[in-house]
């Protein structure tokens, strides 16, 4: 049987980084055949070559160094993963606790109390109080932010479906207070 434990490949960059590398060896060499004008200064006619040659170099060994750490942290995690995998016993399937179960259940409970409320309340207070209780319930913390939040997305959600789409969504009875 094959072990499956994953192995070091080298990345395709590498091999174009070390390819481009030769290139601006290459081309930094070629540029020192310039003939240089008995004009020139210190500045002359090979600079500009030589200093492209050089970037060129410069970029490519980025280029392996950075394809090789992408590799190596790639390695690092697939490991990490693997090795936990090994830790837990084998299953067919995922087993769930009663306690994930009876959070699942929550979740799906705040979801019939909210399409419970939403024709009465109408679409925007229905929505924000979903937000509200979903946030609160998976762990956030009930304050000013996590409902400023709830608010601004059941207004965003209104414009988008009302306004922009032109999908009508419960009213709820506030209409009927306002005139």
């Amino acid at each position: 049987m094959q072990s499956s434990a994953p192995r070091f490949r080298i990345p395709r960059d590498v091999w174009i980084g070390l390819a481009a590398f030769a290139l601006g060896a290459w081309y930094w060499r070629a540029a020192g055949d310039i003939p240089i004008s008995p004009l020139d200064g210190v500045v002359n006619a090979t600079v500009f070559p030589h200093m492209l040659g050089i970037a060129m170099m410069l970029f490519s060994v980025l280029l392996v160094l950075r394809a090789l750490l992408v590799e190596v942290m790639y390695l690092r995690a697939a490991r990490r993963a693997t090795a936990a995998a090994a830790d837990r016993p084998p299953q067919d399937g995922q087993v769930f606790t009663p306690r994930q179960h009876l959070k699942a259940a929550g979740i799906v409970a705040i979801g019939i109390a909210y399409l419970v409320i939403l024709p009465t309340l109408g679409y925007i207070p229905s929505v924000i109080l979903l937000m509200l209780a979903v946030s609160v319930y998976i762990g956030a913390r009930a304050g000013a932010y996590t409902a400023g939040v709830a608010v601004v997305i059941a207004v965003i959600f209104y414009l988008l479906f009302v306004q922009l789409l032109g999908i009508p969504l419960p009213a709820g009875f506030w209409p009927g207070l306002f005139g």
